[in-house]
């Protein structure tokens, strides 16, 4: 099967995820008539869902570079991976919900802890989507490195491993949970900008 529609399903699918999570984020209401001193507390009020949000957008973000650099290898798809690949999507469609959960309840760590999780989860989907096509050589192009490929398929589990090790540290502190969560970007970002594939 040809890969186009895949590929253009899943930015479709990605850009509105993506535009979902900005609209978690209203507008204080003032009460009164507007200064420079309440604006700026309003600011402070919503600073939780700055937070939150930058950190879904970034690892949404990284998630989507990455698919696209997957699925410039590929050749062609099959019926697994447009499931797979389905699998992905849903876990990442669910992730404005956490994202929005846990600007709400910034300091609790149940929610801290519930936002490692579904992250980890959309990092796990996105393991298995990359290491079926590095299982499946058919898939990729003849001038792509498999060895390569599966390197990279396996430095994917340091996401999910770290977002699991953040929601149980959320239960000790949620500043070391924060801590971890951003610290995940950061290495993707990081590594991926010195990449030279």
């Amino acid at each position: 099967m040809e890969k186009n529609r895949l590929e253009a399903f899943s930015d479709g699918v990605i850009a509105i995820i993506i535009t979902l999570l900005v609209l978690e984020i209203k507008v204080p209401h003032i009460d009164g008539e507007a200064n420079t001193q309440k604006i700026i507390a309003a600011l402070i009020s919503i600073a939780p869902k700055f937070f939150s949000w930058t950190l879904s957008f970034f690892m949404l973000l990284i998630m989507w570079v990455n698919h696209h650099r997957i699925f410039n290898e590929i050749d062609k798809t099959n019926n697994t991976l447009l499931w797979l690949n389905g699998l992905l999507l849903f876990f990442m469609s669910f992730v404005p919900f956490p994202t929005a959960f846990l600007g709400d309840y910034f300091t609790h760590s149940a929610s801290t802890f519930f936002f490692g999780i579904c992250l980890m989860l959309v990092g796990i989907a996105f393991y298995f989507l990359r290491i079926y096509i590095v299982k499946n050589p058919g898939l990729l192009k003849k001038e792509s490195n498999v060895e390569h490929q599966q390197k990279l398929a396996t430095k994917t589990l340091i996401g999910p491993a770290f977002y699991f090790i953040g929601a149980i540290s959320s239960f000790i502190s949620v500043i070391i949970a924060y801590i971890i969560y951003v610290a995940v970007p950061i290495y993707y970002i990081y590594f991926g900008i010195k990449r030279k594939d």
